[in-house]
């Protein structure tokens, strides 16, 4: 209860800013969704409210700048089942040119997906985010990283990062073990995107602090982790063709059971149609991690589905979507008894 009334004065503080100060910009998004799931022939059928996500910016000077990114959202742990979350919060100043520094929480900037999309579900192409983000994604990193956008012909971006790692929480940790990110990327054409990355974590001890974005996966295992984690993502979101294609390679190393390597694969395509306003897609997500992983819980999940998204306005769609999961032994699944799954989605969603 109380974190909700610091929420609504922070809310009503802003409200009242903003409509003072025309520097400042705030944006809600959020979604409504109805989902029937089949899993091993026992049915389901329910309506859900989903996040609801208070986005913030602000101008200070020229080259000084402020994003905050506050989410209403699921958590078992309350009596209404919602509570307020910190998303994002950082302050950016551009110190030279393309070149900018980036202090404070921020979405990590392993691949295309946590780089681009915030917590709206209205930017996203299909209904939820890949598999590999509920299981190793650092998807929050709180710290400072070194920016550079547009460069050169090929308009070249990079992101150097340093910050609090995967174990720790917003406001610190037990342990001087930092985590560490090399990005770069490339545009070679409009609407383009072609990046690889390494992220680098040693938790002390094994955990995911809140703003890590995959604490409900961890395994029970309490000692040290050498985390590492590369990326490669692809994406073209052009006028007629929309593509998406982000690959993983995650290797931790424990003193229990060694060396873990773990894979996903997720890939979009879709076809915009009559005006663009309509795009039927196809996705394909796929996970594997090694029985020898103590990290986060040892699984085998294939997902493909085909999906059909109609953008009523730039601030409102609804998307359909209808897929099918093949799984292994998967207790992070907690309401599947069984290894197989198909569920059909409607999602909607909005901007004000």
């Amino acid at each position: 209860m109380k974190s909700i009334i610091w929420f609504l004065l922070f809310f009503f503080c802003f409200t009242c800013l903003t409509a003072q100060n025309d520097k400042i910009d705030l944006k809600i998004f959020g979604h409504l969704q109805y989902n029937l799931n089949d899993i091993d022939n026992t049915n389901s059928s329910y309506f859900s409210l989903g996040e609801q996500d208070f986005f913030i910016t602000s101008t200070f000077t020229d080259r000084i700048s402020f994003l905050g990114e506050t989410v209403v959202k699921y958590d078992n742990s309350t009596s209404s089942k919602f509570a307020p979350s910190i998303e994002r919060a950082q302050l950016k100043y551009d110190y030279y040119k393309n070149h900018s520094l980036i202090i404070g929480k921020i979405h990590t900037p392993v691949n295309y997906w946590n780089d681009v999309y915030h917590h709206g579900r209205l930017f996203f192409p299909v209904i939820e985010r890949p598999l590999s983000f509920s299981y190793y994604i650092p998807v929050h990193t709180l710290g400072a990283r070194l920016q550079g956008q547009n460069l050169g012909d090929l308009n070249f971006g990079y992101d150097l990062m340093v910050g609090n790692g995967i174990s720790m929480s917003d406001i610190g940790g037990q342990t001087t073990d930092l985590s560490y990110l090399a990005s770069v990327y490339i545009q070679p054409w409009d609407d383009s995107r072609f990046g690889i990355s390494y992220f680098n974590d040693k938790m002390t001890e094994n955990g995911a602090g809140v703003h890590s974005g995959h604490s409900s996966a961890i395994s029970n295992y309490e000692g040290s982790v050498d985390f590492k984690l590369f990326c490669m993502s692809a994406a073209y979101f052009g006028e007629k063709i929309e593509f998406l294609s982000e690959l993983t390679h995650n290797r931790t190393n424990t003193d229990s059971l060694g060396v873990s390597t773990n894979y996903s694969g997720f890939a979009y395509l879709g076809w915009r149609i009559n005006g663009n306003n309509k795009t039927p897609y196809i996705l394909f997500d796929y996970l594997n991690i090694s029985d020898k992983e103590l990290h986060s819980i040892p699984t085998l999940i294939q997902k493909m589905g085909v999906g059909y998204k109609y953008d009523i306005s730039h601030k409102v769609n609804v998307k359909f979507q209808l897929e099918r999961i093949l799984k292994g032994e998967d207790h992070f699944f907690h309401d599947a008894p069984g290894k197989h799954q198909s569920n059909f989605q409607i999602q909607f969603s909005y901007g004000l």
